[in-house]
């Protein structure tokens, strides 16, 4: 499993090389709870894990200690193991995200500059078949990177830009899917870079709250108080007990049925605690 030192230099604690190595070798024949791992890859861990431990330890350990040191790294590289190619850990039959990649990245063909060359040829041929001004305005916004500059710099208006660069997309389009059917437009670029930034965001919403609290306007949090309905909702229930439906109560004071049914409920279930709370209690008189 290991290869033989070359000399039998002392390791740590009295031990020497021969020693570490033959350790090492014992504990990975005899760990049988990682038979997944490969015999080399192993040892090759276990001797690591032992070499480290006696450099480590204060006082000199026994073989049985480093044995145990050889096992819990060689189980502690295995679940590692399992863990990049994408299995649970010490579930092994819980696979994760890192299962596709890894084995897409392991057993995936070579890449091919195919498309990459393709592309780029495909792009020198649209662009030449693109009208100026569809070039421009492309052009403009590309280096720009914001919309209202774009409109600066070529002298047009918001609204003739806009419908210029539409026009530029779709043409664009329509010859990148030649002899298809093209894409829709999708996506959304803002107006303004600036809209972009959130910490532009952040200062406009503290600039508004300064602004509203200079002026007077205080937020207020919370429940919307209830609405006045003129009457109080004592009469409604009397109104709907005399016979009048929702929809009737509703209709005269200019509200939904629901509004009406949710306040009928309420004070229906408020009087009727009253009316239990104040029946049950025990005369103490003689």
């Amino acid at each position: 499993m290991l290869p033989r030192p070359r000399a039998d230099d002392p390791v740590g604690h009295g031990y020497t090389a021969f020693q570490v190595v033959r350790l090492a070798v014992w504990a990975a024949r005899e760990c049988r709870w990682v038979d997944a791992m490969d015999p080399a890859h192993r040892a090759e861990t276990a001797w690591e894990a032992i070499a480290e431990h006696l450099q480590l330890a204060h006082e000199r350990p026994e073989e049985t200690e480093l044995i145990a040191v050889g096992w819990k790294a060689m189980k502690a590289q295995h679940y590692q193991d399992l863990k990049v190619r994408g299995l649970g850990g010490k579930d092994k039959a819980l696979l994760t995200r890192a299962f596709v990649r890894y084995w897409t990245s392991a057993s995936a063909p070579a890449h091919s500059h195919e498309d990459q060359i393709v592309d780029r040829l495909a792009l020198a041929q649209i662009w030449t078949a693109l009208k100026p001004t569809h070039r421009e305005v492309l052009t403009a916004l590309a280096e720009h990177e914001d919309r209202r500059r774009a409109e600066r710099s070529l002298n047009m208006d918001p609204v003739t830009f806009t419908r210029t660069l539409g026009r530029a997309r779709r043409a664009f389009l329509a010859l990148w899917h030649e002899g298809e059917t093209p894409s829709l437009l999708w996506g959304y670029d803002r107006s303004g870079a600036r809209h972009q930034n959130v910490m532009y965001l952040v200062r406009l919403r503290k600039r508004r709250a300064l602004q509203r609290k200079a002026e007077g306007h205080v937020r207020r949090y919370g429940h919307r108080p209830p609405r006045d309905l003129g009457v109080p909702d004592a009469e409604l229930l009397a109104r709907h007990e005399a016979g009048e439906s929702y929809a009737a109560l509703a209709a005269c004071f200019g509200v939904s049925p629901s509004l009406i049914a949710s306040r009928v409920t309420k004070t229906r279930a408020r009087r009727e605690e009253r009316t239990t709370g104040g029946g049950t209690g025990i005369s103490t008189r003689g």
